[in-house]
């Protein structure tokens, strides 16, 4: 295959991993900025990117593999034997698995952590206990969010060098 169909599915590619990994990185940031503030519940900014639902841009990430196989099928079939598209899937499940065991998990902790603490549930030890489940829950986000940036930085690389 080449050609716009091509092209269409290069640029979909793309657009899906950076779509998908910037949005699990922009929840890493978030979560570190939470953390770092006295009282997140107080921040309205915190409170509109924590509120409660599903990450769906992040959830782009499973386009990736999808679209990487229609070019790898549609493309030059020499490439299927290649090492570089399997180097890309190995990191794109490292990312996957991160993202759906660390990442989206802690994400929803903190949403619930954060609705407590804004529900009034902020008194005393009940109020403690919700503020050091968010910053756990955002130390968690934080930390899966660079592990899955540093996977989507080896897999351009691989994709571009296409050793």
């Amino acid at each position: 295959m080449s050609g716009p169909l091509y092209d269409v599915l290069l640029i979909a590619h793309v657009v899906a991993g950076v779509v998908g990994i910037g949005a699990i990185a922009v929840a890493g940031y978030e979560a570190s900025r939470a953390a770092a503030l006295p009282d997140p519940a107080g921040d309205a900014r915190v409170r509109r990117f924590f509120k409660p639902g599903v990450d769906w841009p992040g959830r782009f990430i499973f386009l990736v593999p999808a679209l990487g196989l229609a070019l790898l099928l549609g493309g030059d079939s020499s490439q299927v034997s290649a090492p570089w598209p399997w180097a890309g899937l190995g990191i794109w499940s490292i990312v996957a698995a991160v993202a759906t065991a660390v990442c989206w998990p802690a994400e929803r902790r903190a949403q619930e952590a954060l609705a407590a603490l804004s529900n009034g549930e902020s008194a005393g030890d009940a109020g403690a206990n919700h503020l050091a489940d968010l910053r756990r829950a955002c130390a968690r986000m934080e930390t899966g969010a660079v592990l899955v940036t540093v996977c989507f930085v080896a897999a351009v690389i691989v994709m571009v060098i296409q050793p």
